[in-house]
């Protein structure tokens, strides 16, 4: 095989598992604004009680981590039961978006994407020591042994 067929399988290969991937963009950032879209019709059957709704989700990109590079205040439609706690806001976490690919539905949800999902803000707590040795109940200690000394991080329960 000629250097440039061998060239195009390689480019060829590439874009297909960036694209087994998925459309998927995961970003580091803040929830700005959390709030039910009043503008969008509840698609609850009638006489039926429906739990979730539409809302609006603004968030403040700090950084892409994977897919696509987004930067600034976007906007994310999900769907969910109730409004969010101002602490749950203020906490910096990663979220997983989809781009909405139907122009009608972007329009209808004034949204580029659907928020898929957030992280829960977690604690965790890395010593160059065994926290078992020190009598800590540690939840699952991960250990790196790239430096010296070894690390181990863990959480403890409630932190």
């Amino acid at each position: 095989m000629n250097p440039a067929a061998k060239m195009f399988l390689l480019i060829l290969g590439l874009l297909a598992s960036q694209a087994s991937v998925g459309s998927h963009i995961v970003v580091l950032g803040k929830l700005v604004t959390n709030e039910t879209m009043s503008y969008v019709k509840d698609e609850c059957p009638d006489n039926d009680i429906c739990l979730r709704s539409w809302w609006k989700s603004v968030i403040q990109v700090e950084k892409t981590v994977q897919g696509k590079n987004l930067s600034g205040r976007i906007t994310a439609a999900v769907m969910q039961h109730t409004s969010l706690n101002a602490r749950y806001k203020k906490a910096v976490r990663l979220f997983v978006l989809t781009p909405i690919e139907d122009p009608d539905q972007r329009v209808k949800l004034r949204a580029d994407y659907y928020l898929e999902e957030a992280s829960e803000p977690q604690q965790m707590f890395c010593l160059s020591r065994d926290p078992k040795a020190l009598g800590l109940n540690a939840e699952g200690t991960y250990t790196s042994a790239t430096g010296d000394p070894m690390i181990y991080c863990f959480r403890l329960p409630g932190s």
